[in-house]
């Protein structure tokens, strides 16, 4: 049991990975792709451009070191919205994984539908083949972010939806040989928060002009053992995010209540396809 925990509690994580930096909008069948692949793009917007392929290091701080690489793989016209799909490729120790993403820029907002497909997938990859898993539950979706593209101080960036949760069930043997009834509950909530600066921004790939984005989430764990509740923890995450029209993520730090950084990404180069 005590080497499953932990597995658990990764998958909460996994989630929170795939709501914050992968999206996933729905279009709808009939959607064409604009004109001859070459859409007039919002030059505010806060998306990758199209025939660039972006690499980014992702550094964990427990070491774990990551590459990413996200391009736009189509853009199509849905209802009259541009719709862009990035395609984010992550290498890492533990393989490789694919995840999509889409968005789009209208009346001067970058909206992320934060859609269950893609975040359901990346908790059952954590849990594929397993024998003690009963019942998982996500709920909490659509969830949107939505971005102000205006880059001036007090630009905002809000969530709408409901809170995301996870209900993961599992009967585990203990050393005993008795089965012990294990239900791990987290909820995810995000803080809307706002640009506190406009800076230049450098990194391997350049030096960009970005909008400095501080917002935030709160992630509630509970662990029930045979229906009693046996712990729970609250942890609190600050996001720090550096973005540029055309572009998107310039880099990003994850930090704890200490402000000791947890995650940071950084954008390394810039390719065109």
């Amino acid at each position: 049991m005590k080497s499953f925990l932990p597995s658990a509690q990764k998958a909460t994580f996994a989630l929170l990975a795939a709501a914050s930096l992968f999206t996933q909008v729905a279009c709808k069948d009939d959607d064409k792709i604009v004109g001859d692949g070459e859409p007039k793009p919002d030059p505010t917007a806060i998306i990758p451009t199209k025939g660039k392929k972006y690499t980014y290091k992702i550094s964990e701080e427990d070491g774990t070191v990551s590459t990413q690489v996200t391009r736009v793989k189509s853009v199509k016209d849905s209802t009259g919205i541009v719709v862009y799909t990035v395609e984010n490729k992550i290498s890492g120790e533990d393989g490789e994984s694919l995840l999509i993403m889409k968005s789009y820029s209208q009346n001067g907002v970058t909206t992320n539908e934060i859609s269950l497909p893609a975040a359901y997938q990346s908790i059952l990859s954590e849990f594929e083949g397993s024998e003690y898993v009963k019942d998982l539950k996500i709920t909490g979706f659509p969830h949107y972010q939505l971005l102000d593209n205006k880059a001036a101080v007090n630009s905002q960036v809000r969530f709408k939806g409901e809170p995301i949760k996870l209900s993961l069930k599992l009967e585990l043997t203990d050393d005993d040989g008795q089965i012990v009834k294990t239900e791990l509950q987290s909820t995810i909530t995000f803080d809307d928060g706002k640009v506190t600066k406009v800076e230049d921004v450098t990194t391997p790939a350049g030096t960009f002009n970005c909008s400095k984005w501080e917002y935030g989430y709160t992630t509630i764990t509970k662990i029930f053992l045979n229906g009693e509740l046996g712990e729970q923890t609250n942890e609190v995450r600050n996001i720090t995010e550096w973005t540029a029209p055309g572009v998107g993520i310039v880099k990003s730090i994850e930090s704890d209540v200490l402000a000791t950084p947890t995650s940071t990404t950084v954008l390394q180069k810039i390719e065109g396809e």
